[in-house]
């Protein structure tokens, strides 16, 4: 039973009641003191029943819960996440010891990745005995099945080897008696639902296909498309190709009844792929029968005219698929212009950086605040908020809010490119957010004198932006008191043309020339940063910063050549030159760049972050960073995977990179925009817990596939 103070106080005698309200009711105020108090109990004791299940624990009590397991060694808190699914699988793991699928869960539980475990000893190439006949241990390729031979070398291939004696533990061998295998996929499938195609537009003057190739990125960038990984629920099962995030080919999509159509059990709804095409009035799926696959890359036609590979190929009403390169060709021109096709598909990237559909902590609106739900007719928003409406356009919702403020939600990832108004906040909050599931692609127009978007307003006013896709310059002006992006993707080096075609444009940068603003941006992805003035606060923490060269200014005042604003950067790439005024704190950061100029360096910290060692690179004191002076790290630089954005690993740390930038950070974490993810540690844990539950004699080596 829960006491509120209106049930208190009707437990009281009505002759007290009516001296109370008397006197002002002073014991009504008692009791609602008295009712919060009890509330907290209630909360206590409820909490202390669900800290009996580890479904339900507090993070504090689940390791009173593994040490009643026996469980030894859990992560400390700096790996920022809790060890619930070990402590809870800890029977399962114990049940089937020295198993692969058991190994699998293991590795999944703990590094948070999909995982693949080979037992090498069952691919050897051996001498069979008659009584113990294996017939796929074979000591020959078979050349007969492509799609087997396209997983040659990854943890699923059929061939056998012959063994060889390095060790497996430090990743130099693999085929051994006593070797097991643990491949992790750092890279991981990030869906986009009900995506519009882009038009890829004309090759050249004359082009009949111009209004039939579509791409799939929202960004017009050539992009594999990936498995939807599917859980396996059977523990005793093996991983297998469709349960980890590996890029879709074009064997694996196209059915195995020949013809090209494409495979029905990726095809479809909660599946990998699927196409939309509006008819009578609203979308329809696109049948399976009617989806071929094929390559469409980049060829020219007997006129020597640049066209796409087979792309006459699909015929009216059917459509042709490229995985490899995210292309679409529909076999005749859409039918409505105002309602292009769209696509479901899954994308590759290595974390939950930039916007994205993937779950984001939800901001709680203010009782009051008036809700504009995009496009009409969306779900209900929150309780608690004010009055709500309905816009079809992002333009609409910004006019409907003028410079009162509001919060507009946009429920869907479709495609606005418009000419938006500026936007206004004069005392009062305005926040643009994608609701979680959803990330809308917004298309910066700039407007008839060339301006690009503004947000602007007085020194009461804020503007919050969370989980957009954003192609264009963008521009924060006026005496707007604070400015925030959260989980963003500010494209670099892509624009949106006056007709509102998303373009090449190297020369994007947010500027921010209001005068007093304080700017906060967390896990974003952001081209250059130009700051108007040396009063503005800047905070960043978990972003990308991208000039698109080291030679190029990534922070710098608004002429892309001074020093300008107070920085705290925590957890960030930078791409590119850096000039700054004050450098409040640089922590667990990478500055790949020729140069980092501070001006005012008596105050200030760089710690345990990489900067260029270059004899203009001018800092306040630094602590263990690095390079160092002298000694053996005198010459460590860090090794991407990619510096390309669009590309599936872009920012990410390669495996050849130095233990001392893999593993520099404070905590031990990797420096840069991916420290959060904590993978140092997770895989230090898991080779700790390896000793447990590896088969007596057998040894176990951790291989990254991505």
């Amino acid at each position: 039973m829960s006491f509120d103070v209106e049930r208190l106080y009707d437990l009281l005698p009505a002759v007290h009641r009516i001296r109370d309200e008397a006197q002002g009711q002073p014991l009504k105020q008692l009791l609602a003191v008295i009712a919060g108090q009890t509330r907290v109990l209630e909360e206590n004791l409820e909490q202390l029943y669900d800290n009996h299940f580890v479904e339900t624990a507090a993070p504090w009590a689940l390791p009173y819960l593994a040490d009643l397991l026996g469980v030894r060694g859990l992560p400390g808190a700096s790996m920022a996440t809790t060890p619930r699914a070990e402590v809870g699988h800890t029977l399962a793991y114990r049940r089937r010891k020295g198993t692969a699928a058991m190994l699998e869960l293991l590795a999944r539980d703990i590094t948070g990745r999909p995982a693949a475990a080979v037992e090498y000893f069952e691919r050897l190439a051996a001498t069979q005995h008659l009584n113990h006949l294996r017939p796929q241990c074979r000591s020959f390729a078979s050349l007969r099945k492509a799609t087997d031979l396209e997983f040659v070398g990854t943890p699923f291939e059929t061939q056998m080897r012959t063994a060889e004696v390095r060790r497996i533990e430090p990743g130099r061998g693999k085929w051994n008696i006593p070797n097991v295998g643990l491949h992790l996929w750092r890279i991981g499938a990030f869906s986009r639902t009900g995506s519009p195609l882009v038009p890829a537009g004309e090759l050249w003057p004359g082009d009949p296909f111009h209004d039939r190739r579509f791409r799939c990125h929202p960004f017009d960038l050539d992009a594999p498309l990936f498995f939807s990984p599917a859980t396996e629920d059977d523990v005793a099962k093996t991983v297998e190709p469709q349960n980890v995030p590996l890029p879709l080919t074009q064997r694996q999509l196209v059915s195995e009844a020949g013809s090209g159509l494409i495979r029905p059990a990726l095809y479809g709804p909660e599946s990998s792929l699927w196409l939309e095409q509006f008819m009578d009035g609203s979308y329809a799926m696109i049948p399976g029968e009617s989806v071929i696959v094929c390559d469409l890359s980049d060829t020219h036609d007997a006129a020597n005219n640049l066209v796409w590979n087979h792309q006459n190929r699909a015929a009216p009403g059917q459509a042709a698929v490229d995985p490899r390169l995210g292309r679409i060709v529909l076999g005749s021109s859409p039918l409505i212009e105002n309602h292009p096709p769209r696509v479901s598909f899954h994308y590759g990237f290595s974390f939950q950086l930039g916007g994205g559909e993937y779950p984001r902590p939800e901001s709680v609106a203010a009782a009051g605040t008036a809700v504009v739900r995009i496009p009409t007719g969306s779900a209900t928003p929150e309780t608690g908020t004010g009055p709500v409406t309905s816009a079809d356009t992002l333009a609409g919702a910004l006019i409907h809010c003028g410079s009162l403020g509001g919060r507009i939600e946009v429920a869907d990832s479709g495609r606005y490119v418009e000419l938006l108004p500026d936007a206004a906040a004069n005392g009062a909050a305005l926040q643009i957010r994608a609701l979680s599931g959803s990330c809308p692609v917004v298309g910066l127009r700039p407007n008839a004198a060339g301006q690009p978007w503004t947000i602007r307003g007085d020194h009461d006013g804020s503007v919050v932006l969370d989980g957009l896709w954003l192609a264009g310059a963008l521009r924060v002006a006026g005496d707007l008191g604070h400015f925030a992006m959260r989980h963003c993707t500010l494209a670099p080096g892509r624009g949106v043309d006056a007709v509102g075609r998303i373009v090449a444009a190297p020369g994007i940068t947010l500027e921010i020339t209001s005068r007093r603003t304080q700017v906060s941006i967390e896990n974003c992805i952001l081209p250059p940063l130009r700051v108007g003035t040396d009063g503005l606060s800047f905070r960043l923490r978990n972003c990308l910063i991208d000039a698109g060269s080291v030679n190029q200014f990534a922070l710098s005042d608004a002429t892309g050549n001074g020093p300008a604003g107070s920085w705290r950067i925590e957890n960030c790439t930078i791409i590119g030159k850096v000039a700054v005024d004050v450098l409040e704190l640089a922590s667990n950061c990478i500055f790949l760049s020729e140069s980092v100029f501070v001006r005012r360096r008596q105050e200030g910290c760089v710690r345990f972050s990489w900067l260029p060692h270059h004899p203009s690179t001018r800092t306040p004191r630094r602590h263990h960073c690095l390079p160092a002076e002298h000694g053996e790290q005198a010459d460590v630089s860090p090794q991407f995977t990619s510096l390309r954005y669009g590309d599936a690993a872009y920012g990410q740390l390669s495996q050849r990179c130095p233990d001392a930038i893999r593993r520099g950070a404070d905590d031990g974490a990797e420096l840069g925009a991916y420290h959060d993810l904590f993978q140092p540690q997770r895989k230090a844990h898991l080779r700790a817990r390896l000793d447990e539950y590896l088969r007596f004699g057998l040894e176990a080596g951790i291989f990254c596939e991505s």
